[in-house]
């Protein structure tokens, strides 16, 4: 499936950024639970302290505890709770139980503190650091169990609160950085951008290049396709060159040609001149369909002046034999220029107007204009015309209505596969003055709301 760049990086952007984020979270939730279990630890630890400290036995071996300086261990349902257990006595609680005493195994090892997680007869969970101390010496000599409480609610929900917040703000952070993440796609893709347009530019102005003004990354790129250009505009001028060559190299022998098929009709040979004429009118299509052929292939879009062209066509049609008594009639605006350059645009109409010439019994008409975002060009003669269901067929390759009119048939072809080369739409139609029209039409470069 097909994927713009920018949306790969942002999706890429926002996976990579949500998955940081969750390993942050996770791990932020785990360094605080861990901080918070050290600080009860330490806190529980001062209570044990301070509790045995407050412990004491008195000349007939009874224990005493005097009260812990923090008052939170004399309000009742406080969640901190001190127990003191002698021997294997009742164990001695502080003000603030108000539930069982604690069930807690005693530690091995007297004057070493244990931590538990100590579930209550009420069914809370408290965190519970004991220990195993003696006081008194020979007879009041006391083995007495100490152990501290406190309710892990308030610890939970610390944690918990602490989740939520880093949640809460963790997603706004992901947020801020996919916002952050898109900015710099969209400038990092920005020289991409102007390559795109600077290219858009150079198929409307060959003659212009890319840039140099890149980052390094892209100058290596924006390089080859200037060496590409250059190249391509190097294989133009020489498929040109070639093409006139060939041009100039064939003129004199069809011009030989043309006076033996005179000569030949003057001694009275007409059919072998019909014949010799057939030929070379083929020649002379299958020389103009090579060099349409080899100026598509190396095309490039470029701007034309239609009226002139046709003003210079018209002089020269003008002036062939028989072809002096049609009548032109040119409707054409200095402003439209049809996507050609000078020279491509000859050939078309020059294919063009001499079927018109062809078939033409006195007049001929070239028009254009624009209408809207399309410009048009049309050639109409009063001629024979051509059946509309016939249309279509005179348009493919080498095909003719009439075999006996001398040519191979390639000029419409060749017209119609230049337009299209150039972007253009070549239909026919039926002239007002009773033979064919051509139209051709393209999207104008200046959209106007008339013709």
């Amino acid at each position: 499936m097909k994927m713009s760049l920018s949306l790969r990086l942002l999706l890429a952007a926002a996976l990579t950024t949500t998955l940081a984020l969750a390993a942050t979270a996770i791990v932020f939730n785990i360094l605080f639970r861990l901080y918070f279990e050290h600080r009860a630890r330490g806190e529980l630890e001062t209570y044990l302290t301070l509790l045995s400290g407050n412990v004491s036995v008195d000349e007939e071996g009874s224990v005493e505890v005097a009260p812990i300086s923090d008052p939170r261990f004399e309000q009742p349902v406080s969640g901190y709770y001190w127990q003191v257990l002698v021997d294997d006595g009742e164990p001695i609680l502080s003000p603030s139980f108000w539930a069982a005493p604690l069930m807690l195994d005693r530690p091995q090892t007297p004057g070493v503190i244990s931590f538990d997680d100590v579930t209550t007869d009420s069914g809370e969970t408290v965190a519970v650091a004991s220990w195993v101390i003696t006081l008194g010496e020979a007879e009041i000599r006391r083995e007495i169990f100490l152990a501290v409480a406190i309710d892990r609610a308030d610890l939970d929900v610390s944690v918990s609160r602490f989740t939520t917040n880093s949640i809460i703000w963790l997603a706004v952070l992901g947020l801020f950085l996919l916002a952050a993440s898109w900015i710099q796609v969209r400038l990092g893709l920005n020289p991409l951008q102007k390559v795109r347009s600077e290219v858009s530019r150079i198929s409307r102005y060959p003659d212009q290049r890319l840039s140099s003004d890149y980052p390094t990354e892209v100058l290596p790129l924006v390089k080859e396709v200037n060496q590409l250009l250059d190249a391509n505009a190097e294989a133009l001028e020489r498929a040109r060159s070639r093409a006139g060559n060939l041009a100039h190299g064939l003129k004199t022998p069809l011009t030989i040609m043309h006076g033996v098929e005179r000569k030949m009709r003057k001694s009275g040979h007409n059919g072998l001149a019909d014949d010799l004429m057939t030929e070379i009118t083929a020649i002379q299509h299958i020389v103009e369909r090579e060099l349409a052929s080899s100026r598509d292939s190396q095309q490039v879009l470029r701007r034309a002046d239609a009226s002139a062209i046709v003003a210079r066509l018209q002089r020269t049609f003008g002036r062939q034999p028989g072809a002096e008594h049609l009548h032109w009639i040119t409707d054409l605006p200095e402003t439209l220029h049809l996507p050609f350059d000078e020279f491509d645009l000859t050939e078309l109409m020059g294919n063009l107007l001499d079927n018109a010439v062809k078939w033409s019994k006195s007049r001929i008409i070239v028009s254009g204009g624009q209408d809207g975002t399309t410009a048009i060009l049309t050639i109409e003669d009063d001629g024979p015309g051509i059946p509309e269901s016939e249309h279509e067929s005179v348009l493919k390759r080498g095909r003719r209505l009439d075999p006996d009119q001398p040519g191979s048939g390639l000029g419409l072809n060749i017209a119609q596969r230049m337009a299209r080369a150039h972007g253009c739409d070549l239909s026919l139609d039926q002239s007002a003055l009773g033979g064919l029209k051509v139209c051709l039409t393209w999207p104008s470069a200046h959209p106007t709301n008339s013709v």
